[in-house]
């Protein structure tokens, strides 16, 4: 997915959904000011500082409009009910022209009977998971003014394991109507 991250050098990224601080090191690493949103107490006591770190969801992003630079998102959408929803609260908060740039698992996992686990000190847990189709993700994120500039799907032994999106957010021109007064012109000739 990094590889799809332009230079970011001096500019404010959100990681929406960013657990334990993972991405938010890397966009650090980039010389770009970092903030962190998740959900969970827990996963942000457990991420690295000095980012930015606020507890919140990714459907009501607690940011101002149009006030980060790029939006990164590894793995949380498929955690999700409302995928539009959550891509137009991307839109909202990155500035026009900005980036979009996730990941999730495969679309392709849920009905092929994948599930989304991970290790504790107690055992393994599941995660309950929202399999939203790619034809969703297109939807959604042209629905929210998004134009796609890559849709990439890494795959393991020819199986599609991943889908990850790179987007921009469109820049809405305004038009006005410039309203044009007749002007009386008089052609001037010097005598010569």
């Amino acid at each position: 997915m990094l590889g799809l991250l332009p230079d970011v050098s001096g500019q404010t990224v959100l990681d929406a959904g960013c657990g334990t601080g993972r991405y938010l090191e890397l966009i650090r690493s980039r010389n770009a000011r970092a903030i962190g949103i998740d959900r969970s107490q827990a996963m942000l006591s457990c991420a690295t500082r000095p980012a930015a770190l606020i507890r919140g969801d990714l459907c009501a992003l607690p940011l101002e409009t149009g006030s980060v630079d790029a939006v990164v998102c590894a793995l949380a959408l498929g955690d999700v009910a409302d995928l539009a929803l959550a891509i137009a609260e991307f839109a909202r908060v990155v500035r026009p022209g900005g980036l979009l740039l996730y990941s999730v698992v495969h679309p392709d996992g849920g009905p092929a009977g994948w599930t989304r686990t991970f290790d504790t000190p107690d055992g393994q847990r599941h995660v309950a998971s929202y399999w939203h189709s790619r034809a969703n993700h297109e939807r959604s994120l042209a629905a929210a003014g998004f134009r796609i500039d890559a849709l990439c799907e890494p795959a393991i032994e020819r199986q599609a394991v991943a889908l990850v999106v790179k987007a921009a957010r469109r820049v809405e021109v305004e038009t006005r109507k410039v309203e044009t007064s007749k002007v009386e012109t008089r052609k001037v000739g010097a005598n010569l």
